[in-house]
């Protein structure tokens, strides 16, 4: 069996995206139980039901009805704007074919199939997913300090200190005749 290294190091980027995007919708999950008044079982049973637009959607709803410190509040609605960017490129990274040769090289580009079913490249170098997994994991970090200073009694001082983390980028689309160089 032949072996394909940069199919597997493709492979291996691929399942920690995974791996800390489940982190990561645990993470807004637990920013929305703060505001529920249920049992976290029938909390976590709400969350069940929600795709990741519902929930960001809900969660922003919630805050603007129960949050009452408006130092927190941007803080919140950063991280779901964090939160939606990741889940676009995620979706790219996860659901998307790579381009690999028939040797197993890896092409620095992702196949997604678009709403019309169309091809769409996207740029992905291992450079890029590498800093992918970093953008998931500076968004988890926010999200902690967002979660402890919900738990704080000093929430607007430590929410005043806390510095906005920069939106990650989206990952790049290229014009169609790319994928076949």
């Amino acid at each position: 069996m032949a072996r394909h290294p940069d199919k597997n190091r493709y492979a291996l980027a691929v399942g920690h995206v995974a791996i800390e995007w489940n982190y990561l919708e645990h993470d807004l999950q637990q920013l929305g139980y703060h505001y529920l008044t249920v049992d976290a079982d029938v909390a976590a049973h709400i969350f069940a039901f929600m795709g990741n637009v519902t929930k960001v959607e809900f969660i922003g709803y919630l805050v603007e009805k129960f949050e009452t410190n408006d130092a927190v509040k941007p803080h919140i609605h950063k991280f779901l704007k964090i939160y939606n960017r990741l889940r676009g490129n995620r979706n790219v990274v996860e659901h998307g074919v790579p381009a690999i040769t028939e040797t197993g090289v890896y092409l620095d580009k992702i196949i997604k199939i678009d709403r019309r079913g169309d091809a769409m490249p996207f740029a992905a170098s291992q450079e890029t997913l590498n800093l992918f997994l970093k953008d998931l994991q500076r968004a988890r970090e926010y999200a902690k300090a967002i979660h402890d200073i919900l738990q704080s009694k000093q929430k607007a001082a430590k929410a005043n200190a806390l510095k906005k983390p920069s939106l990650p980028k989206r990952l790049n689309s290229l014009p169609f005749r790319s994928i076949e160089n």
